[in-house]
């Protein structure tokens, strides 16, 4: 998963370009981007205990995890607590404005140093009040002469690997002094990225939901559109075209454009007619983030965040779902646009995709000897990432 030199990275696509390709879709009546051939696998991708303790070990302890965007610690003394991959941790922007990550612990006893997400020159443990300052040194100790021959300096808040590029920081889940090559790890995905302007995105709106699943089979229903007509006939089916959908590859990582019926209109016509589009799409990171970009309601850009992680127990999963204004959002339109649409977002994941995937789970906990799910054709993006997950955690795709 090493990124290619600079010099020879995929140039990044233009929505014209991708709008091409989709209307050239519906100008065949409605065709798709294809994968070779379809894909079988065993139920045990989403049922085997032993397989979801790799992943946990193998993508969610030791791999880059998007933890936020850079204006979620947009100045100096901001602070984001990130939990969701097991050890608590916080990303705090420096007074020389980097951001750094560290295990949010204090180093005295191990109390939660920070709970509430707020701007701040100094960190102060809610236990005994023991201080750090933003670049995690210790700078505070109530009482000091009782701890007579403790070495302060080596005290200090215990870092995690963190990098920031592109507006998006990563960490890893454990402790440890790396700093994370982000642009090596996102390859030829990162200059797609960039087209989305994610630094200038700013946060709005987050929410969890939970899911009876496993993490990959909520996952599976980001990545095809070949279930529009059929899930979501009052909602995203009104307005997207079902089983129509652009899919390139990145590595490991991926995006998908879905079709919006509008696009229906311009078959034969001039392009020169189109109107222009923010650059969109939604961007796949492996192993579990996707980031959406969408025109928003008002001009400009709509930045959803979708981040699933593995649950208490393998058909079990949860899902931190938010929204960011885009930079190019204008300014006469109100924060309550991006609000709604993510309250409309959620409202269907949790409601439509997420109950075929709790009732999907139970059916493949149960299901008869020899059974396989297949990924067809049309579904090229989850049979790239489940390839792609079963060579990092070294686990084949077919236990049977």
């Amino acid at each position: 998963m090493t990124a290619v030199s600079q010099d020879f990275r995929r140039k990044p696509d233009t929505m014209r370009d991708l709008e091409r390709r989709a209307v050239a879709h519906l100008a065949h009546g409605g065709t798709t981007d294809l994968a070779n051939a379809p894909l079988s696998v065993s139920p045990s991708e989403y049922t085997d205990p032993a397989r979801y303790e790799a992943e946990r070990r193998e993508l969610f302890a030791k791999l880059p995890l998007l933890a936020c965007l850079s204006l979620d610690v947009a100045e100096p003394g901001d602070s984001f607590t990130f939990d969701a991959a097991g050890p608590a941790i916080l990303i705090v922007r420096g007074q020389d404005r980097k951001a750094r990550a560290f295990l949010n612990m204090c180093t005295h006893r191990g109390a939660r140093l920070v709970t509430a997400c707020e701007r701040r020159k100094l960190m102060v443990c809610p236990f005994h009040a023991w201080s750090f300052d933003t670049e995690g040194r210790l700078v505070g100790v109530p009482g000091e002469t009782a701890f007579e021959g403790m070495e302060r300096a080596a005290r200090g808040l215990v870092r995690v690997p963190v990098g920031e590029w592109g507006g998006m920081i990563f960490v890893k889940a454990h402790a440890g002094e790396e700093e994370i090559d982000v642009e090596a790890w996102l390859g030829d995905m990162g200059p797609q990225l960039l087209a989305l302007d994610l630094a200038g995105a700013r946060p709005i709106k987050q929410d969890r939901v939970d899911a009876e699943a496993n993490w990959k089979y909520c996952l599976d229903t980001y990545g095809e559109a070949y279930h529009f007509s059929a899930l979501h006939t009052t909602t995203f089916g009104q307005t997207t075209v079902s089983n129509v959908a652009l899919y390139d590859g990145f590595g490991p990582h991926y995006r998908v454009l879905f079709t919006n019926q509008g696009y229906r209109d311009y078959v034969g016509q001039d392009e020169a007619q189109w109107p222009v589009t923010p650059y969109g799409g939604s961007h796949f990171i492996f192993p579990n983030s996707i980031i959406y970009g969408a025109p928003a309601a008002g001009g400009g850009s709509l930045i959803g965040m979708y981040r699933l992680y593995p649950g208490e127990s393998v058909g079990k999963s949860f899902t931190l779902l938010s929204v960011h204004r885009g930079a190019d959002a204008p300014a006469a339109t109100p924060d309550q646009a991006f609000v709604d649409a993510h309250d409309y977002i959620v409202h269907v994941v949790s409601t439509e995709d997420y109950s075929v995937s709790r009732e999907g789970q139970r059916n493949l906990e149960h299901a008869p000897l020899g059974f396989e799910i297949v990924f067809g054709r049309n579904e090229a993006a989850l049979q790239n990432t489940h390839r792609h997950l079963a060579e990092v955690i070294g686990m084949p795709l077919d236990q049977r």
